[in-house]
Order: C-alpha cells, then structure tokens, then sequence
C-alpha cells in the first residue's frame, strides 16, 4: 500500500511537466522504476523484487505496444513501467486499463467537440466498415484525418485512471 503513495507522488510530479512541458522526464520515470524495485527489494525481501520486477514488466509491456502504435508517447510508456514497479503487475494493468478507458472517452469529448467532429467520426466508421468487408489494411494508411491529429496529454486520463483504480482497491480492501 506505501508503494500506491510514492507511486502517487510521481504521478503528480508527471502530470504537472507532462501538461505544462508535454513531456515526462527520464530522471522521474527512471528514478522511479529504480525506486520501486529498491523498496520492494528493502520492505519484503527477493519476493518483493520479483513483484516489482513483474509490474515493471507488465507495465512497460502493453505500453511499449501503444508506443509502437504511435498512440502514446515514450514517456508515457516509462511512467507505466515505473508505476508497476512500485505498484506490482496487477494494479499497473488494472490502471492502464482504466486509462485507456479515459482516454477514449475523453478522445469522444474532444471529437464531438471540434465542429468537424460528426465528420471524422463518420469518416471512421468508413474505413472500419471497408476495412471489416474487405479486410484491406492499406486502407488505414490513407486516411486524409491523420495529418491533422490533435493530441491531449495522455496523463489526463492516467491521473483519473489511477485514482479510479486506487478507489477501487481500497473500496476492495485490496
């Protein structure tokens, strides 16, 4: 539970750069991950280093895959893995899945908000339709939306992913 905390305080100290310098250090998101497997190490021994070891991994992981994707930044990708470190697998992946929940209702917010909104949804459909009959993936790359991609920090939707996932473990007893 004392990891949830200094994982809380690194959360905040990244979302105050990643929303005024849209960017989230290495010395934070490093420190962190060694952070994290130091005090697991410390507290409870070479288990607590495997379970630190483990969130870091499944942390680091799925994230690496939306960074592949180009759906998250690499330092959004650090900050998972440092957050499984000090918050263990599970949680990590519980946090990361509310996040992305967040995300993509935030995303929805933003569309239906732009006034060409109801246009680039309707575009989407589009191409998931032709893409679902005619299982054409070129048809992703030439989407004319792509060029003009607004982006939001993703940590608007991992602060509120954390602490609906903290709520939740602790309503829990987790």
């Amino acid at each position: 539970m004392l990891g949830i905390w200094f994982a809380a305080v690194m959360l905040a100290v990244a979302f105050v750069t990643d929303i005024t310098k849209q960017k989230i250090p290495n010395w934070l998101t490093v420190t962190g991950a060694f952070s994290g497997l130091i005090f697991h190490l410390a507290t409870t021994g070479w288990n607590g280093l495997a379970f630190s070891a483990a969130g870091l991994a499944c942390g680091f992981a799925p994230m690496l895959a939306l960074y592949v994707l180009r759906a998250v930044g690499a330092g959004d990708v650090k900050l998972f893995a440092a957050l499984g470190a000090f918050t263990g697998a599970v949680f990590s992946l519980y946090a990361m899945a509310a996040s992305l929940i967040c995300a993509g209702l935030i995303a929805l917010l933003v569309l239906f908000w732009r006034s060409d909104g109801v246009q680039r949804l309707t575009h989407a459909a589009f191409l998931l339709i032709q893409l679902a009959a005619f299982r054409k993936l070129s048809v992703l790359k030439s989407d004319p939306a792509s060029d003009g991609r607004l982006r939001f920090p993703f940590m608007w939707a991992v602060l509120p992913g954390v602490i609906i996932t903290i709520v939740q473990w602790e309503a829990l007893g987790i």
